[in-house]
């Protein structure tokens, strides 16, 4: 307050130079005293402009360092979702004491949008003294989903137009309801024909009755498929076919989850596989087959996510770790790890860095179990080429432009929320990918894969993404590619 009062006193020049320091000159003749009226002038404005911007100053600090109890929380449009599910998402609970409360009210909003369970939210507060009541509403999803399997069965989509066979598709149904039980549970039912047959039932409980950071997944699964890749020529697949089913699997895992704090999620699964091949199936890869594989899986799996939007990310942090051993006559293990960054550098302008690296410390690795390149992810410009190194490193460097910021469009015609309100926003982005690989437990085999390209990317209603790239590699092939899902 000393500074607003001695601050109150620059509106006044008198008060700053007082009259008697000075001793006054006689006028001249025609002298007069428009420049001392003038400069008095400015000084006065100054003061009244500094003196405005050091109170506003003084309530912002005063408001930013304020401290609040937060009273009561209230949750509307939660329809079916439970209000612990909420709750869980909140960095504050009833009765704590909030030091920023700008900074947490944003945290928690990112936290309820990233569960994917609601299109909005909106968290609002009711002030008295120093007590909260805070009002949060959500608008809900739709949850359940027959969603029809309509897919190639190559890595993308340009990749299936290349091969110029029609059939090489999968096709079918998965029922999934969502949010399942207002719990953030999900079941899935899966019915799938094609070239990779599959009859699975999944299902996800992230908390259990009591510990509400615990949960756990059940995954039980069959596939059957009368095609098989059997070797590598010219880093592409090489397709064995048949009449008859040549390839049988059945699968079950279960996990453990923990969930730490807000952004850490780890999974410790363990289960049974059992691979089987027809008679006519001595080889495969160069290595001997056996007709049955019996494999005890462990596993663990770690998920890290702090940004804005878990499915399209604009800023924030992300990192993905999966070990897995299988136990058997012959045995494996490898570790997959992906690590991305980003950062806004203007208002439209984003500026993403990423790492993907897969290391198998296998001598004959199982091929019908890898999940490295080509599988779980891709190199840019490299979609249609088959990667089986030990050790492959790909670093991603991305420049984003945001060409259309999210609209959303109401259509009245619609009745029900969870569907009258569709958003869509465009992005362009330019990018290169730099990727190292070798063997490390088998014979050297070198690779330094390169790209560069440019792309456009589609986001739009329940977390659909799509992506069109055009994108040269060191090859010196230019190839265009459209894929589902981002990148990062």
């Amino acid at each position: 307050m000393w500074i607003l009062m001695f601050l109150s006193r620059l509106t006044s020049v008198n008060s700053i130079i007082p009259a008697r320091k000075f001793r006054k000159m006689p006028k001249k003749a025609g002298q007069t005293t428009l420049g001392s009226l003038f400069t008095r002038k400015i000084i006065r404005n100054l003061s009244i402009v500094l003196c405005m911007l050091l109170i506003s100053s003084e309530f912002t600090t005063a408001q930013n360092s304020r401290v609040f109890v937060v009273n009561q929380i209230e949750y509307i449009g939660n329809q079916k979702t439970k209000d612990y599910v909420l709750a869980i998402e909140l960095t504050f609970r009833e009765g704590d004491t909030i030091t920023d409360l700008k900074r947490e009210l944003h945290k928690s909003t990112e936290n309820l949008i990233n569960t994917r369970l609601f299109h909005d939210v909106d968290i609002d507060y009711i002030e008295h003294h120093n007590l909260l009541n805070i009002i949060i509403t959500v608008q809900e999803r739709w949850y359940l989903w027959p969603i029809p399997i309509f897919e190639y069965a190559d890595p993308n989509f340009a990749s299936w137009l290349r091969r110029k066979e029609i059939d090489y598709l999968n096709y079918g149904i998965i029922l999934e309801e969502r949010n399942f039980r207002g719990k953030n549970e999900k079941v899935r039912l899966k019915l799938r024909r094609g070239i990779r047959e599959m009859y699975g039932v999944e299902y996800i409980f992230p908390q259990l009755t009591r510990y509400r950071n615990l949960g756990g997944t059940v995954d039980v699964a069959y596939f059957q498929q009368k095609e098989l890749h059997h070797k590598i020529s010219d880093r592409q697949y090489v397709t064995l076919e048949s009449d008859r089913y040549i390839y049988y699997e059945q699968r079950f895992l279960a996990s453990l989850l923990w969930r730490q704090g807000y952004y850490k999620r780890h999974a410790f699964y363990a289960g049974y596989r059992r691979f089987d091949y027809h008679r006519s199936i001595d080889s495969l890869f160069g290595e001997t087959v056996r007709p049955t594989s019996d494999y005890l899986n462990l596993g663990y799996r770690f998920k890290y996510f702090r940004g804005d939007y878990i499915v399209y990310p604009l800023q924030g942090q992300k990192i993905q770790l999966n070990a897995e051993s299988g136990l058997s006559k012959q045995p494996y293990i490898y570790v997959d790890v992906e690590m991305s960054t980003h950062h806004k550098l203007h208002n439209r302008w984003t500026f993403s860095y990423g790492i993907n690296s897969y290391v198998s410390f296998t001598q004959n690795f199982p091929h019908f179990l890898y999940i490295g390149p080509g599988k779980t992810w891709y190199i840019r410009g490299f979609e249609d080429y088959a990667f089986h190194n030990d050790l492959l490193i790909l670093n991603r460097l991305q420049l984003k432009y945001t060409l259309l910021k999210r609209r959303t469009i109401h259509i009245k015609q619609v009745v029900s929320e969870k569907f009258n309100s569709p958003y869509f926003a465009i992005y362009i982005n330019g990018f290169t990918e730099i990727g190292y690989g070798n063997n490390i437990v088998r014979q050297s085999d070198e690779i330094t894969p390169v790209s560069i390209g440019l792309g456009f990317d589609l986001l739009t209603y329940y977390d659909w993404v799509g992506r069109m790239e055009f994108v040269l590699n060191s090859e010196n092939k230019v190839w265009f590619n459209i894929h589902w899902g981002y990148i990062f």
